[in-house]
């Protein structure tokens, strides 16, 4: 199944569209990229087609060009008005999904919607970080958007993904009674073992779970190769930002709770030395890593003093 869902407007980037879903789709394979034109058989049923491929992706692109938000009716009124637009249909689901990125492509100098200009429920897509499309800078423009896809290319995510919504629901209920049966046996067990307070999932490339709550929130991209935001309003841990700069494996974010500042202090300086990692980004997966496990050192780790 589809990890990447294009979805654009046919009067408005039909010919950048699949000049981008042909290139991704040498990169990243054919069953991997989801683009209307391409990817629905005659005679199948578009909806349900565009809900599935939707379920099993994991970055959805949003392309928009200079008719994007102007193409109208045959009535006068603006497509992205009408609730039966399949362009804002698409973009209010992708939104509405936990774990998917949604990313703005701004195509050939077009500019992002404002939320004033667009429907409420699409307000959302004007405060997230776009990435441009330029047939000047194709290659490199490519290249950026290969390279976020590649970050939210999870293996995992992408076969749960693939399970149909109502085997998931089902196969969610058997764990939870699972977890609530274990719960009760050990409250009932009468063994003085202490339990661990809070049953968290694992992030990797922790050991641990974290020490904080989690939260997820919509990640945006700087030109440093930085991301954030790295925490939600609260204080929360921003899990998107934990799984981005997690696939890097940098090696601070493995160390665990009990590392001492001057073992934080070394691993940084390991991933500086290969080259791989800029300052920036290592402070950045310091800064998670801290918040991860609870580290409270008397001098914050310096990548510029490796």
């Amino acid at each position: 199944m589809a990890s990447i869902f294009i979805s654009y407007r046919h009067e408005d980037t039909s010919g950048e569209t699949g000049r981008l879903a042909a290139d991704l789709t040498e990169r990243f394979g054919r069953s991997r990229v989801f683009v209307d034109v391409n990817s629905i058989d005659a005679g199948v049923n578009f909806e349900r087609r565009i809900e599935g491929a939707l379920d099993a992706a994991q970055v959805t692109f949003v392309m928009i060009g200079d008719r994007w938000l102007t193409a109208k009716l045959p009535n006068g009124s603006r497509r992205i008005d009408d609730p039966a637009d399949y362009v804002r249909q698409e973009i209010v689901a992708a939104l509405g999904r936990d774990g998917m990125q949604v990313v703005p492509v701004l195509v050939e100098g077009a500019t992002m919607p404002s939320a004033a200009e667009l429907p409420d429920e699409l307000a959302e897509l004007s405060k997230l970080q776009a990435r441009e499309l330029s047939i000047k800078r194709w290659g490199y423009d490519l290249g950026q958007l290969c390279a976020v896809a590649k970050r939210y290319d999870r293996p995992w995510t992408r076969a749960w993904r693939a399970v149909p919504r109502a085997v998931r629901g089902a196969l969610a209920g058997i764990a939870l009674a699972a977890v609530c049966a274990a719960a009760v046996v050990a409250a009932t067990s009468g063994s003085s073992t202490p339990r661990v307070a809070a049953d968290r999932a694992i992030l990797a490339p922790a050991k641990v779970p974290p020490k904080v709550a989690e939260c997820t929130q919509q990640l945006q991209f700087f030109a440093d190769g930085t991301v954030g935001p790295l925490s939600c309003a609260d204080g929360r841990l921003n899990r998107l930002a934990w799984q981005h700069y997690g696939a890097g494996e940098y090696r601070a974010m493995a160390l665990g709770p009990y590392a001492s500042q001057a073992q934080v202090q070394a691993a940084i300086c390991a991933d500086v030395r290969t080259g791989r990692t800029t300052n920036p980004t290592e402070q950045d997966a310091y800064k998670l890593a801290a918040l991860y496990y609870g580290w409270r050192f008397a001098a914050v780790p310096d990548p510029g003093a490796c």
